[in-house]
């Protein structure tokens, strides 16, 4: 149901002080809720992005998602790969391809074309971007030109709108100083044909549409003022020689401490990071207890957080890898502590500063995918897997890589050997002080210089004074917008027609197109309404003048009005849907025209929102207020349309449908003694012999089919993590398919034999691309 009433939200009333004070978070926060525009959040280390986040996300009114460049920068940022919501295939994209250009050949790439051959996204999937309206982007920095251009052309083709990013809204977070995108030589070779440099703000989608660039200046990690000027220098490749003789005195040649001293070692390279932690919990005496990860259904590897299994021995130095889930502050990501006691099941650690051990607990890592709320049509988080295990690792040793977000009191630096710009002053900025610092290695100049391109970038930034002018024009524009849209019932009204067309596709006899005076009646009903509408849209032309937005009654007035005659219709138009589809369910064979319906009622639904949103905002800006997502809520009166949800939904079950069309189809004649079976998916069949148990041979030789044959239907429930690829092929197998599938950059099945061998068949190349496909890699 949706109501027809429109009341003044009860929203408390904020101290929010002019857009001239506003602090950058406010500033972020107030540009991502009042305008349409592309935003770039950053900062330097612990200036509080991840804080942001999570604030955003738990108070904005817009269909969000958050996609981050990696699976574990995904699961970090409560989100999903960019890959798998996108369904970009690996390698370089290029962006166009003109007669004259010159591309090596031998080198795998996508173009427009590909991509649209690629996608096959299901309904939910499609659902999702088409409704979305925010799109965050975590770690940025790891987001590459080309990988950016291919999420604006999806987002345009899907959404059938050309405007930038297909009208959806994008906040980039992240720093640019830390960890740079990844391109192999062989794909600079092609990408430097389009693009300046790798990095996200040289896409081409972005240069006429730059984001507002906003950086958080309020460190929170370092209070030293000179260490904080030493790092600003790194960062700006501005470091004097008095900075690098501070450094130079904090170097220790063979350093080696005692494995009390509470020291974290950072370096470059995993293996080194291994190797010293592997045989400093080999010093220790007493014995080894080891600490299994429990995973549960879908998680792929390369996301897990942590190792799969925890070795620890009493006196291990560990460090958290997540705050503390009780909020009573005990740890925080990143904190070092001690081991004191171990038994089969429990934990116990004394944090660095702390007098008396802690327990430590289980942490659960969740796996989500997006999905729609048939009820509310909001974007919801829905989980697809958790990693359960202890929030600990060892800690003698970490990456830079692995390090940032993290905070030491005491660190040594061994990064002689960084090998990738800004290295080292992630490392340093990992530090509260100076004073916990030991550099066991001289500094590499390579190492220290930030890129060009980043530098250059950041210097052109704009103001933010000139940001605190641009909200309030900006603002404007989208609240402008937002009332055009709200009245403009052009989409649901090509929509209904579309609905309207298809019952003519319909066979005569079928049930659905003897409902086709009920489809023209309610169409005719919303060309009458559409007709008001449009002429209301150019009382808001008039009425709303950018940059005129002093005196808002006039405009409150009409769209007061406006809300009061076309709400109610919005509601009766949905009322008849839900009251025709209590209808339609009385008859037989409706399954498909039910599940249109829904689909219908949701159309009107959206636009009823759209003008409940729209005059919230007008009154919020009129009266101060800040409209949070639950206040929009609120106003959307959704207790009795989730009744009528739920009773939409109460449909026939599979087994009630199949019987209801035996019943319906007529016989053929006096002689007929077996009447047809319903036609059941060919897919289903195999797929309930495996889960019998059966193996695809077994399988195979039951229905007179080939191995290749069986393995192609479960391949399509693989990919659609119905079930997991190491039952279906060995295990071995299929890492071997999975490592050469991710070397070759390719799902090309001969190129895959090629690379492994005859040893493995087609079939099983098939089933490992599907599990590839899943992983959302």
């Amino acid at each position: 149901m949706i109501s027809a009433i429109f009341v003044k939200p009860s929203i408390k009333k904020t101290d929010l002080e002019e857009n001239q004070h506003l602090q950058p978070a406010e500033l972020a926060a107030r540009f991502i809720n009042h305008t349409a525009r592309h935003i770039f959040l950053t900062g330097k280390a612990g200036t509080g992005k991840t804080t942001f986040l999570r604030n955003i996300i738990a108070r904005t009114y817009k269909k969000a998602v958050i996609v981050a460049p990696t699976g574990i920068a995904a699961i970090n940022a409560a989100g999903v790969t960019i890959h798998s919501l996108f369904q970009l295939p690996f390698g370089a994209f290029v962006p166009r391809i003109t007669p004259d250009q010159n591309l090596p050949s031998g080198i795998p790439y996508n173009t427009p074309k590909s991509l649209v051959r690629h996608l096959s996204m299901n309904t939910i999937k499609r659902r999702i971007l088409l409704d979305l309206e925010l799109l965050i982007i975590d770690e940025v920095s790891m987001l590459r030109a080309d990988v950016l251009d291919a999420i604006d052309f999806v987002l345009r083709y899907v959404r059938k709108n050309n405007d930038s990013f297909g009208g959806v809204q994008v906040l980039f977070i992240g720093d640019l100083y830390q960890l740079p995108p990844v391109v192999k030589n062989q794909e600079q070779e092609i990408l430097g044909k389009f693009y300046q440099s790798a990095f996200f703000f040289d896409a081409l989608s972005l240069k006429n549409h730059p984001p507002i660039y906003i950086e958080l200046d309020k460190i929170y990690r370092q209070s030293d003022q000179t260490f904080i000027d030493l790092l600003n220098n790194l960062r700006n490749n501005n470091a004097t020689a008095e900075n690098l003789a501070l450094l130079k005195s904090h170097y220790r040649e063979n350093y080696k401490p005692d494995l009390n001293d509470n020291y974290i070692t950072l370096t470059t390279h995993n293996s080194k990071a291994d190797a010293m932690n592997k045989n400093s919990l080999a010093e220790l005496k007493g014995k080894s207890f080891s600490y299994y990860a429990t995973i549960a259904k879908e998680f792929a590897e390369n996301a897990y957080p942590i190792e799969k299994t925890l070795v620890l021995k009493v006196g291990a130095q560990v460090m958290f890898i997540k705050n503390d889930p009780k909020g009573e502050q005990r740890f925080f990501n990143g904190k070092l502590a001690v081991v004191t006691d171990l038994t089969d099941d429990s934990i116990s650690v004394l944090p660095q500063g702390d007098t008396y051990p802690i327990t430590v607990e289980q942490y659960i890592w969740k796996n989500i995918r997006y999905t729609t709320n048939k009820h509310t049509n909001e974007i919801e988080e829905e989980e697809i897997g958790t990693f359960t295990q202890y929030p600990l690792k060892l800690a003698w040793a970490i990456t830079v890589h692995k390090s940032q977000g993290l905070t030491f009191d005491k660190a040594i630096v061994d990064i002689g050997d960084a090998f990738a710009p800004g290295q080292i002053y992630v490392a340093l900025s990992r530090l509260r002080s100076l004073d916990g610092l030991i550099l066991t290695s001289h500094l590499n100049i390579r190492g220290m210089k930030a890129d060009q391109n980043v530098a250059y970038y950041s210097k052109n930034k704009d103001l933010q004074e000139s940001l605190r002018l641009q909200i309030t024009r900006e603002a404007d524009a989208f609240l402008k917008q937002s009332l055009l849209n709200a009245f403009n019932f052009t989409l649901l009204d090509n929509f209904i027609y579309e609905h309207v067309f298809s019952y003519s596709k319909d066979e005569k006899r079928s049930v659905k197109q003897t409902h086709l005076a009920w489809a023209v009646k309610l169409q005719q009903e919303l060309m009458a309404a559409k007709v008001h509408a449009d002429k209301f849209l150019k009382q808001i032309d008039r009425l709303l003048v950018l940059e005129q937005t002093t005196d808002l009654e006039p405009l409150i007035t009409r769209v007061t009005a406006a809300s009061s005659y076309f709400l109610p219709l919005l509601t009766t138009q949905s009322d008849a849907i839900f009251a025709h589809i209590e209808n339609v369910k009385q008859q037989k064979q409706t399954k498909e025209y039910l599940h249109e319906l829904i689909d219908l009622e949701a159309m009107f639904y959206e636009q009823f929102k759209k003008i409940v949103r729209a005059k919230a905002m007008l009154l919020a800006k009129a009266g101060g207020y800040e409209v949070a997502k639950e206040d929009f809520y609120a106003l959307y009166d959704l207790a009795k349309r989730e009744e009528q949800m739920k009773q939409a939904y109460a449909l026939p079950n599979k087994e009630e449908l199949e019987r209801e069309g035996e019943k319906a189809r007529p016989m053929r004649s006096k002689k007929t003694t077996k009447e047809k079976q319903p036609k059941i998916d060919t897919k289903e069949i195999t797929l309930a012999l495996f889960n019998e148990g059966k193996t695809p041979t077994e399988i195979a030789a039951e229905r007179g089919m080939t191995k290749g044959t069986i393995e192609g239907h479960l391949a399509h429930y693989i990919v659609q993590s119905q079930i997991s690829a190491d039952k279906v092929i060995a295990k071995h197998k299929l890492e071997v398919l999975l490592k050469a599938i991710r070397e070759l950059k390719s799902v090309k099945l001969n190129e895959i034999r090629d690379h492994v061998g005859k040893a493995y068949d087609f079939g099983e190349i098939k089933i490992a691309i599907a599990a590839f496909i899943a992983e959302g890699e």
